[in-house]
Parts: structure tokens; C-alpha cells; sequence
């Protein structure tokens, strides 16, 4: 017997909230549900699904409308060609990333400084591509019309693309320095995993629902102009930037500590002589 499924559109109440996910849709199993309402003494309330809230707590939702779903967990999903189906192709870059972070994670274990500087990078742009275009330059413009997907759901995931790409242009930065930094690095790779589950089971699962064919169309022909068009940023070479970043560096420094001797000077009344 298949498992009911519920279409949850609820509101955050936490007043401490801070993520600016207020609102949002999610899809849960009726018996799961029950079981996290249960715990709330508030009709109408229920405790928020682990994973769910970007800030890793346990918020409380308020239900602001409730049906039941037309797909139930023992239903097989529609077969998806990789080839042709936006989702889909999305998804099988999700499993690329999270083979490429494998890579990543054993050149980190390893302490190959300058494996890391190749593998990071190709990260980088896997990540620029997948995200930075294919999701908010041609998936994201091409839903506004037709899914309720919310300010608030699209800002999460643009911050979430954000996050990851500043944590890893960080990371990038102090190999420069010929400095491991372990904890920007997991950091990383624990946001990514986190995005791409938020992704997969919530954001691609809702528009999958949406979408028809002449729309799938039109989302695929765009992603494959803007993979045809995007250039990769090559690593460069780890050690001449990081010299000249040093070099630029010092120079700043030296302009500083110059400005300061000039304003120091100029307090003491050495620029008028007396």
C-alpha cells in the first residue's frame, strides 16, 4: 500500500531566525509528519524536518496549507533522460561534484598542497558552471513564472552558492601562503553536501512538478548555450601568485605605515615647521 504524502506550504515562527527562509514548501511522508505535529502543543504547528532550517536547528513551522500529494514513496519517478531533461542532467552533475569532492577530500588527507591547487580548481569551475549558470543564469529565471518557488527559497539558494564558492576561494588563497587550512576546507565540503541533499530532495522535486516538456525543452537548449560558451579559469601557477600576492601585500603595508608617518607628522606640525 503506498505511503500518503503530504504538500506542506509552511511559515517559520522562530523570532530568531536569521536565514530569511520564512516561507517554504515541502513534501513529507503523513505518518512522519503526525510524528514531528505531535511534538507541538499549537495546532497547526510542527517541529521543522532535520536538514530543513539552513542554520542546523529545530524551528518551529506553522501550516499555511496542507494537501495531500499525488505521488506516494512507493511510486517510481518518471524515467528521466540525462540527456534531455534539465533535472536530470542537474542531478548527474550533483553526483560528479560529490565524486570530485572525494578527490578533493584525499588530496587533503594526502597534505598534497599541490594536488590541491589543481583539484580545487577544477572544483571551482565544475561548481561555476553547475551553479553560478546553469541554475541561476538559465533554471531559476525559467521557473519565476510557473513555480511558486518564493523570494525567500531563491535567495537561500543563491547565499548557499555564495557561501561555498567564498569558502573555496578562501581555501584557494592560503595554499598560496603554501598553508593547508583544514577548517575553511571541511567547512566547504560539509555546506556543498548540505546544498546539493537541499536540492535534491526539495528544490528539484518541487519544480520536477511544474515543468512540462516544452519548458524542459527550453531550460536544456539554455543550459547547453551556456556550457557551450563558459570558459574555465585555469589554476595558474600556485607559487608565482602567491609571490606576487605577498609582494602586493608588503606594498600595501608600506603605503600604509607611509600615511601614518605623514598624519603623524602632520599632527605634530612638522609639515608647517613649527
Amino acid at each position: 500500500m503506498a505511503k500518503q504524502m503530504l504538500e506542506i506550504t509552511y511559515r517559520c515562527m522562530s523570532p530568531s531566525c536569521a536565514a530569511n527562509c520564512r516561507e517554504g514548501l515541502l513534501e513529507l511522508e503523513e505518518g512522519f509528519f503526525n510524528d514531528l505535529a505531535s511534538s507541538c502543543e499549537e495546532e497547526g504547528m510542527f517541529k521543522s524536518p532535520k536538514g530543513y532550517c539552513r542554520l542546523g536547528f529545530s524551528r518551529p513551522f506553522k501550516v499555511l496549507n496542507l494537501k495531500k500529494s499525488d505521488t506516494g514513496m512507493d511510486k517510481r519517478p518518471r524515467e528521466l533522460d540525462p540527456s534531455n531533461d534539465p533535472i536530470a542532467v542537474l542531478i548527474a552533475e550533483h553526483m560528479d561534484i560529490l565524486k570530485w569532492l572525494d578527490v578533493v577530500e584525499n588530496h587533503l588527507s594526502k597534505r598534497n598542497i599541490d594536488a590541491l591547487w589543481i583539484s580545487t580548481c577544477d572544483l571551482g569551475n565544475k561548481l561555476m558552471l553547475h551553479s553560478g549558470v546553469k541554475e541561476e543564469e538559465v533554471l531559476v529565471p525559467a521557473m519565476t513564472e510557473v513555480v511558486p518557488l518564493g523570494e525567500s527559497l531563491v535567495q537561500i539558494i543563491k547565499e548557499d552558492h555564495r557561501e561555498v564558492m567564498s569558502l573555496l576561494y578562501a581555501f584557494r588563497s592560503a595554499l598560496e601562503d603554501n598553508v593547508i587550512n583544514d577548517s575553511v576546507l571541511i567547512s566547504m565540503i560539509v555546506s556543498l553536501k548540505s546544498h546539493i541533499r537541499k536540492e535534491d530532495n526539495e528544490f528539484f522535486q518541487m519544480v520536477n512538478k511544474y515543468i512540462d516538456d516544452a519548458a524542459r525543452k527550453t531550460i536544456i537548449d539554455g543550459m547547453r548555450r551556456v556550457e557551450a560558451a563558459f570558459v574555465p579559469v585555469p589554476p595558474g601557477d600556485r607559487l608565482v601568485l602567491g609571490k606576487a600576492r605577498q609582494s602586493e601585500r608588503e606594498k600595501r603595508a608600506f603605503l600604509n605605515e607611509t600615511e601614518l608617518a605623514i598624519r603623524q607628522n602632520m599632527a605634530d606640525g612638522g609639515c608647517c615647521g613649527h
